[in-house]
C-alpha cells in the first residue's frame, strides 16, 4: 500500500474523533506544546540577560556575540550541505 492511499480497515469514526479519549489526548498535546513554547521564551529570555550582562562588563560583546552565531551558522549550514552531497553521491 503505498503512503497516499488510505486504510479503510482502521474503522476510525467522525464520533472517534470526537470521543473524551480523543479530546483529553488533543488537550494534552496542546498543554505540551505551550510549555515546550514557553521554555523557548525562558531560553531567549536568559540567553538575552546573560548577553545583556556580558554588554555591560565588556562593551561590544553583543555585537561580536551575534557575528560569531552568523558565522557558526554558516559553517552549519555548509556542513550540512556537504553531508548532504556526500551521502546523495
Amino acid at each position: 500500500m503505498s503512503k497516499l492511499e488510505l486504510d479503510a480497515s482502521t474503522g476510525q469514526t467522525f464520533q472517534d474523533l470526537n470521543s473524551p479519549a480523543s479530546l483529553e489526548i488533543r488537550k494534552l498535546l496542546a498543554e505540551i506544546k505551550h510549555s515546550q513554547d514557553q521554555r523557548y521564551k525562558l531560553i531567549n529570555l536568559e540567553a538575552w540577560a546573560l548577553a545583556q550582562t556580558m554588554d555591560d562588563f565588556l562593551p561590544g560583546f553583543w555585537s561580536r556575540f551575534l557575528e560569531n552565531r552568523r558565522t557558526a551558522l554558516k559553517q552549519f549550514l555548509n556542513q550540512k550541505r556537504a553531508d548532504k552531497y556526500r551521502v546523495t553521491r
